[in-house]
């Protein structure tokens, strides 16, 4: 008879106690903080941002990183929150995670260019900015503990309902605010509306971006003359572009033209495929301006009078045409060929060849005596092309990096922030691309599967959101 086998003893995790003391990044990833000032050990051991530690009461602050004091912007409002601008620890983190990351965050997505409002300040105004930017905080945070947004991260996702609660917290606020009609706080309501855009982004809930920036303009345009008026009159042209882009929608909410500026970055005679990833981030800008203007003049024609459209397809294909012959005597470094940048380069030129084409044709209806033109089959190849371009390395299993060069992402990887709203060239533009605007519905269903099936993130591009906008945009019919 066998003899009975004593059951092993069950094999458990190694894990810190639990603590309600300590920086928040220890506490988000379950470590027992040493709490040394002004930056815990172990978030500087692993190059991480330390939060420091607050108190929930004051908001008042101490240790930690300080990564924010060459953000003028930002650190000049430390110490001036009220006793009651915190009602717990969670939202004084969350604060405190927008101080120090997702403002870095979105200033690095501006390029430092004057429109980055002063949202920090703002909140000390605003009860409403207040709970937008803890809510902001908060949601970006859950992106640093998981990059997904189809995450089964138990503590992401228990982050993400908080910074749903104090979404709520902040429309609601708002529209109190709204229904009041105070003078003082309507001054401040198109910065609410920049940060409910930006929260909205981050959940990719593209119908509550629409209606948040669409309110923003109304409110904007309501209010009088001033410095701070204009910053965002130029920061929602420019969210105007982006939603434009984000969502491949053919859109204008604002009035104001904005060109974007440039990289430093010549193109050259034989450049490198990172110089040539920059000049044609400079292109794609000039398209979405020129995208812009377009949907501005289709809206209220008068705008014709201001903008030279012909100028602007002149100068954006004559462009295109010199980057696609330097980009084809390019002779690929070991380090391209492993990042797969041809590919990607080709791809993204793909798609900013067949935008212009497509921005072209909307010009031309601006003209009373143009025909109406269905779709352009003889562009099915590229569509194509740009597919297999992207399920080719997909199926290498190939791993994204956090950071891509010729993305302008240096000061953020510097620290260690996930580039969250950085609209760098990625396959999975190319494959939204596809998605939407494919003259082939099979070939769009392959898009949307090749974005679903293993969900992956390239900057501000979240494969499964993109491919969840695209699904929806199908099945109703778009």
């Amino acid at each position: 008879m066998q003899r009975g086998i004593a059951p092993k003893p069950k094999r458990r995790r190694a894990s810190a106690p639990k603590t309600r003391t300590g920086c928040g990044t220890c506490k988000i990833r379950h470590k027992r903080c040493d709490e040394t000032k002004p930056v815990c050990n172990i978030c500087s051991r692993t190059g991480r941002i330390c939060d420091g530690y607050i108190d929930p009461s004051t908001g008042q602050r101490f240790g930690g990183n300080s990564h924010s004091h060459s953000h003028g912007r930002v650190s000049s409002v430390r110490g001036l929150a009220p006793r009651s601008l915190f009602a717990n620890e969670e939202e004084a983190q969350g604060f405190r995670f927008f101080e120090t990351a997702t403002g870095i965050q979105m200033a690095a997505a501006l390029g430092n260019h004057g429109w980055t409002p002063p949202l920090l300040q703002l909140s000390h105004q605003n009860p409403a900015i207040c709970y937008a930017v803890i809510a902001n905080g908060i949601m970006s945070r859950r992106y640093e503990v998981d990059e997904l947004f189809a995450s089964r991260d138990l503590q992401a996702n228990s982050l993400r309902q908080t910074a749903l609660q104090q979404y709520g917290k902040a429309v609601a606020c708002f529209r109190s605010q709204l229904a009041e009609g105070n003078a003082v706080l309507l001054e401040t309501a198109p910065a609410c509306c920049v940060l409910l855009i930006m929260f909205e982004f981050m959940q990719g809930n593209a119908d509550g971006v629409l209606l948040h920036l669409k309110n923003a303009t109304r409110l904007t345009a309501s209010i009088g003359t001033s410095s701070q008026k204009e910053m965002f009159v130029k920061l929602l042209a420019l969210i105007d572009m982006v939603v434009a882009l984000w969502l491949n929608l053919d859109l204008s909410f604002s009035d104001a033209s904005l060109r974007l500026p440039n990289s430093q970055m010549p193109l050259i005679p034989h450049s490198d495929l990172t110089a040539l990833s920059y000049e044609l981030a400079n292109i794609k800008n000039d398209v979405m301006s020129w995208r812009h203007a377009v949907a501005c003049a289709h809206r209220d024609p008068k705008a014709l009078t201001t903008i030279d459209l012909v100028g602007f397809v002149t100068d954006i294909q004559s462009r295109l045409d010199s980057w696609y012959y330097e980009f084809v005597a390019v002779v690929p470094t070991p380090q391209d060929i492993a990042e797969h940048r041809g590919a990607l380069l080709r791809a993204n030129y793909l798609v900013t060849a067949l935008t212009v084409d497509a921005v072209q044709k909307q010009q031309e209806q601006l003209n009373p005596a143009t025909s109406p033109t269905g779709p352009d089959l003889s562009k099915l190849k590229n569509f194509y092309e740009i597919t297999e371009l992207a399920e080719a390395v997909l199926s290498t299993g190939y791993l994204f990096p956090r950071y891509a060069s010729g993305a302008a992402e240096e000061s953020l990887e510097a620290v260690g922030l996930l580039p969250l709203f950085s609209f760098r060239h990625s396959f999975i533009y190319a494959l939204f691309y596809v998605a939407q605007n494919a003259p082939d519905r099979p070939l769009r269903q392959r898009a949307i599967r090749l974005l679903l099936e293993r969900p992956w993130r390239e900057g501000a591009w979240d494969s499964f959101i993109m491919g969840s906008v695209a699904e929806r945009s199908l099945d109703a019919g778009n």
